[in-house]
């Protein structure tokens, strides 16, 4: 690090605390100023709240009063008329004020001209409907009057006879309107915006009006409005900006009305920016003097000496070292001794570089010799592989022949025995050459970008059999990542894992493969509950023939090259390799790989089809089934690929999960695939299930059979494969590769 770095990081670390104390007050200020406009968005709400409490007593007591008089009791109608039409003109037309029988027919009114409405009847209406119910005062809902021809609110009060039965009720219809200029007498906030709406969550007061009166308002703010009391809180509003909501909820004082009352949030905290960040600038500003200053003080009196002791070393650096720095003559008393030091350090060294010399000459042609010769040892042994092997195959086949001609005689047992030896010797011998081939560089990794999934399923199938055989819990993760790899080489080290955990995991255990995503890279962990590897053995374990739970070297129990060979193929593939292990409690070893871009969908006109579920594609050519599932897998769907029907029906059969759809080649080795569709129909009767076929003849056979399904010829347009694929749109739950102890079969 250069001395201008350290100057400028000194001091930035003297300021550190200025300026971390003052980010730390700014923090605590915008957070003090959020919570007062929190406080004052609910106070706001508040005030409007009680104002409509206010009314709501007004007009309960007004209606308990018109119950109670005679003339709107006892129906008579021109009294009625007459009394309701002079209190309607006390108020000026601030509300219409009726009365209707049990029935909901109305038959007193306060405003003339409705009067002359025949057989008016307001039984549908809920706030009638209510008070006749409950016998007491009631809030009504978002109503709109045909009469008056606007948006109304209803207050209603029970008219009672003498034995306390309801015999009608009286009602008060509010002009929304009307109200909304009263409530405008009382101006806003800034920015602010006023919500009162009914028990529905209808808008029935908007202040600015802005249109949504008799709309609903938002899920967010019908959640906030079904609290229990009072608040504030942020909610989003138009264009993502957030919103400061104070809210009372219809539980409260008020009977079937909320008041939400909201703040634009950046407007709220403008000045507190502001402030920030003119207090900001002034902290940079004295930063950037106090740099300038320490900038000045290194390039006048540092500088000059340590460019010179710079110059100096790098000319010893490359051999001249009859340089000297000449510092001593300075009167700087530190760099004049630092100097004179590192003069006589050159002249020392310059006498000891003649005398090593020799001895340096002399160990690297030992060097040299010695890699050479176990250079040629490893590049023996990687070459001579076809000839090793050669012999070894002929042992197999003679072995094979005997086997076959004395397989009831005396020498059946012999030749058993015989043959688990030659089996020892090829796995020792295919381990050896691995590891020769490895050390001598013959291995060289061919990256490709591909569906970690895919190779993850394959490992699954091949040791599900043995981990079934062992009773132990086999599963592996879903995962929908893709990485950079050599295939090859990398499923050749995680064979040797799950080998090595499957071996080493007793009865009733289980043995686990999940993917991590995190920091661009796939971390495959394969986890056991085996017996564990003390800390003080976990670097021994990657040692050639180190087996700790071996001592006796039995072959049964491995060669203990396993763990080397993965050792090698993690530095060579640079895919770092850990080990976390307790006594009694397990191991994971943890490979880490880099991501690669997941592949685009493919796309039709331009779209991507988005399909999700579980499909068994039995396909017998290679390339054509392998290329298939890619395009499966691109528009959502997992896939297993199957050869042939023997294999299709195995899997339809053991799989735990429904099957979502199967996709056949009608012409399969040995049998067909509407073998295979008919068999899954049995089984998974709502799975979708098509043929594809290459024959034009057997389209035409299949389409004119009764089986009833449905065909599809190759070359097949992908506009066509999506649209026969478009049932499965409902999404699956998430399925994982398992078998299990004592398990019947393997669900993907």
């Amino acid at each position: 690090m250069k001395l201008r770095t350290r100057l400028v990081a000194l001091v930035l670390v003297a300021l550190a605390p200025v300026m971390v104390v003052e980010t730390i007050e700014q923090v605590h200020q915008f957070k003090r100023h959020e919570e007062a406009a929190f406080q004052e968005a609910q106070r706001q709400a508040e005030l409007v709240s009680r104002q409509l409490e206010q009314l709501e007593t007004g007009y309960r007591e007004l209606l308990v009063a018109v119950a109670a008089t005679p003339v709107v009791k006892n129906r008579d109608p021109a009294a009625c008329y007459a009394y309701l039409e002079t209190l309607q003109r006390r108020f000026k037309s601030a509300f219409t004020v009726g009365a209707s029988d049990a029935e909901g027919n109305v038959y007193c009114v306060g405003v003339p001209y409705v009067r002359d409405l025949k057989a008016a009847n307001n039984a549908d209406r809920w706030y009638f409907k209510q008070a006749v119910l409950s016998g007491e005062f009631t809030v009504g809902e978002y109503a709109y009057a045909k009469a008056a021809q606007e948006p109304v609110f209803h207050y209603s009060y029970p008219i009672k006879d003498n034995a306390d039965h309801v015999i009608g009720v009286v009602w008060a219809s509010i002009s929304l309107t009307g109200l909304s200029r009263r409530l405008a007498d009382n101006p806003l906030p800034p920015g602010a915006n006023l919500v009162v709406t009914d028990r529905r969550g209808t808008v029935l007061i908007e202040l600015p009006d802005t249109g949504a009166m008799g709309s609903t308002v938002s899920p967010d703010l019908r959640r906030l409005l079904g609290q229990a009391k009072p608040g504030a809180a942020a909610l989003p509003g138009e264009g993502g900006a957030e919103r400061i909501v104070g809210y009372v909820p219809p539980s409260t004082a008020l009977q079937g009305m909320a008041v939400t009352l909201t703040f634009p949030r950046e407007q709220v905290l403008a000045p507190v920016w502001k402030m920030a960040v003119r207090r900001a600038a002034t902290v940079l500003g004295a930063v950037a003097l106090a740099l300038a200053l320490a900038w000045m003080v290194a390039r006048r009196g540092l500088y000059g000496p340590l460019s010179r002791l710079t110059e100096t070393a790098n000319r010893w650096r490359e051999g001249d070292l009859g340089a000297r720095t000449d510092l001593a003559r300075l009167n700087d008393i530190e760099f004049s001794g630092l100097g004179a030091t590192l003069d006589q350090m050159a002249e020392n060294l310059a006498l000891r570089q003649h005398q090593l010399s020799d001895a340096t000459e002399e160990m690297r042609r030992s060097r040299d010799e010695a890699l050479k010769a176990s250079l040629s040892k490893t590049h023996f042994l990687a070459a001579a592989s076809h000839d090793l092997r050669q012999p070894l195959q002929a042992m197999h086949l003679n072995i094979a022949l005997l086997a076959a001609r004395h397989q009831h005689g005396g020498d059946a047992e012999t030749i058993e025995r015989l043959r688990r030896s030659v089996a020892n010797l090829v796995d020792l011998l295919n381990a050896l050459l691995d590891v020769s081939q490895l050390d001598a560089g013959l291995i060289q990794p061919t990256y490709a970008e591909f569906d970690l999934q895919g190779l993850l399923q394959t490992i699954g199938e091949e040791f599900s059999a043995a981990a079934q055989q062992k009773r132990l819990d086999f599963s592996i993760d879903a995962c929908r990542c893709a990485v950079r790899s050599d295939k090859a080489l990398l499923g050749r080290m995680l064979r040797n894992l799950v080998s090595n955990a499957i071996k080493y995991t007793g009865a009733g255990g289980s043995v686990r493969i999940s993917v991590q995503e995190a920091d661009g890279e796939a971390r495959v962990l394969v986890a056991d509950t085996g017996e564990g590897i003390p800390l003080d053995k976990q670097e021994v374990v990657f040692e050639e023939f180190r087996q700790l739970g071996n001592p006796q070297r039995n072959p049964a129990l491995g060669l203990g090259l396993g763990l080397s060979i993965v050792k090698r193929m993690s530095a060579l593939l640079q895919h770092p390799l850990t080990l976390a292990s307790q006594p009694g409690e397990g191991t994971t070893f943890t490979v880490s790989i880099p991501l690669a871009p997941r592949p685009e969908p493919v796309r039709i006109a331009g779209i991507a089809p988005s399909f999700h579920g579980r499909v068994l594609l039995v396909e017998d050519d290679v390339l054509v089934g392998d290329t298939t599932a890619e395009l499966l897998r691109s528009w959502g769907l997992e896939v297993e690929v199957a050869r042939d029907a023997e294999t299709a029906i195995k899997l339809l059969k053991s799989a735990r999960h429904d099957w979502d759809g199967v996709l056949a080649d009608y012409r399969l080795p040995a049998s067909s695939g509407l073998d295979v569709v008919m068999f899954a129909r049995k089984l998974f009767p709502k799975a979708l299930t098509i043929l594809i076929t290459g024959d034009a003849a057997d389209a035409r056979t299949l389409r004119g059979s009764e089986s009833n399904v449905q065909v599809l010829e190759k070359p097949v347009p992908l506009e066509l494969l999506a649209e026969s694929l478009a049932p499965l749109t409902a999404a699956p739950q998430p399925k994982v590769y398992s078998t299990h102890a004592g398990g019947a079969g393997v669900t993907l």
